[in-house]
């Protein structure tokens, strides 16, 4: 590995059989300059972007990042994945590392900022939430800082962002658009069976799930097509009160986003709605 660049005290910029990598371990910048061969023996760890503007963007954070903290965002950021158990998309290296910059800056001024969907982002994406916690967990410790819980939600709405495609535009933009939408559409369900949903129950965690992903889909222009819409009229005569339901998200769908729900995903919102409306 070719020394490129020096980042940081622990951080260099190395060429390794023309891929561009980025080289953590105590010290380096001590021991090597550029054009010096690293000794993969002093190397702790080696972080690797394949989009080019993505590698150049966290470069340009890293370089000015007190070494202290580039190491513990590191390493948190590595503890989301790992907690995850999802493939999260590059993009994660450098808004989350942006974010997080700015939050310890935030706090060193004693802002404090409210996040307004941290009760949603609670409610709907309780795994990436759980995470943030343990992610903020480990920053305060390790810097001896007090961020507070509200960033956890923060956290989260990355890790709902780094979830989505990869080349998927606006991705931050549409990672709010479903938290929002998530909240509209179970609102749309109580008023419409005049009831709150059971979310202690075993339905409701599939329903969340699915609408999840339904609206993962619908944001990217994925929409289900398996030829499953032949036995839409059956379903719907069998749930008459869920179809009825399904055609009021439809309605806010197609005035929110100008987009139609397809007959194959209107099947699936029915069965998830009946069940977990009607079958607790």
């Amino acid at each position: 590995m070719i020394i490129r660049k020096v980042l940081n005290n622990n951080l260099l910029l190395v060429d390794e059989q023309g891929q561009e990598q980025i080289a953590m371990g105590r010290g380096l910048r001590f021991s090597y300059k550029v054009g010096d061969t690293l000794n993969e023996s002093d190397v702790e760890k080696i972080y690797i972007l394949k989009d080019e503007k993505n590698t150049r963007d966290y470069i340009r954070l890293l370089e000015d990042v007190p070494s202290e903290y580039a190491e513990v965002i590191q390493n948190a950021i590595q503890l989301a994945q790992e907690k995850m158990h999802k493939k999260l998309n590059e993009q994660i290296f450098v808004t989350l590392l942006d974010h997080l910059l700015y939050a310890l800056e935030r706090d060193e001024k004693g802002i404090v900022l409210y996040n307004r969907m941290l009760w949603e982002i609670q409610k709907f994406y309780p795994k990436e939430y759980q995470t943030g916690l343990q992610v903020l967990e480990y920053i305060n410790k390790k810097l001896g800082r007090s961020l507070p819980d509200a960033e956890a939600g923060n956290i989260a709405f990355h890790l709902v962002n780094a979830q989505m495609a990869p080349n998927m535009e606006g991705g931050a933009r549409n990672g709010m658009l479903m938290v929002k939408m998530l909240k509209d559409i179970f609102q749309i369900v109580q008023l419409y069976y005049k009831k709150q949903i059971d979310e202690d129950s075993i339905n409701y965690s599939r329903f969340a799930v699915h609408m999840q992903f339904f609206l993962q889909r619908l944001l990217e222009d994925k929409m289900l097509e398996n030829g499953v819409a032949t036995i839409y009229d059956s379903v719907a005569r069998e749930q008459k009160n869920a179809a009825g339901c399904v055609s009021q998200i439809q309605k806010y769908i197609r005035n929110f986003l100008k987009k139609e729900i397809p007959k194959e995903e209107q099947i699936y919102l029915i069965v998830h709605i009946a069940r977990v409306m009607e079958d607790t």
